[in-house]
């Protein structure tokens, strides 16, 4: 059996759906947060947000509403550039994941196990989707 029947045929198998695809598309719908990191980036947000939001312009589908179509990744670099207002770019990249999860948790996403990486590479292969709870 030659070598380029064998890559012949894996393409083939791949093209028809016989392999997995490498890099499913992910939403926010997927488990992306733990309860635990939601808590956290609310004690973020009471600490470093409220001096000019208050939690509630964040709830009620704001999020999806405002950022349907974009990544996490959006979110997460205008938060992490410039916010708090008194203090641009002062969050750890954990933080800023945190007070997303926050953001989640308040508008009934589902929750998972594991928290949400302050990666941005990460964060862009999250699609914002609107809830359908």
């Amino acid at each position: 059996m030659s070598f380029a029947w064998l890559a012949a045929a894996a393409l083939s198998a791949g093209a028809r759906g016989g392999l997995a695809p490498v890099d499913d598309p992910r939403t926010i719908l997927d488990r992306v947060y733990s309860v635990a990191q939601a808590e956290r980036g609310e004690q973020t947000f009471k600490r470093s947000c409220t001096g000019c939001h208050a939690a509630t312009d964040f709830a009620g589908g704001v999020l999806a509403s405002r950022w349907e179509g974009g990544s996490l990744d959006d979110i997460f670099e205008v938060i992490a550039r410039s916010m708090p207002a008194n203090d641009p770019g002062s969050l750890k990249p954990e933080e800023s994941a945190s007070v997303i999860a926050f953001f989640l948790h308040m508008d009934g996403y589902p929750v998972g196990n594991d928290d949400l990486p302050g990666d941005a590479a990460v964060l862009e292969k999250i699609a914002i989707v609107p809830n359908p709870k």
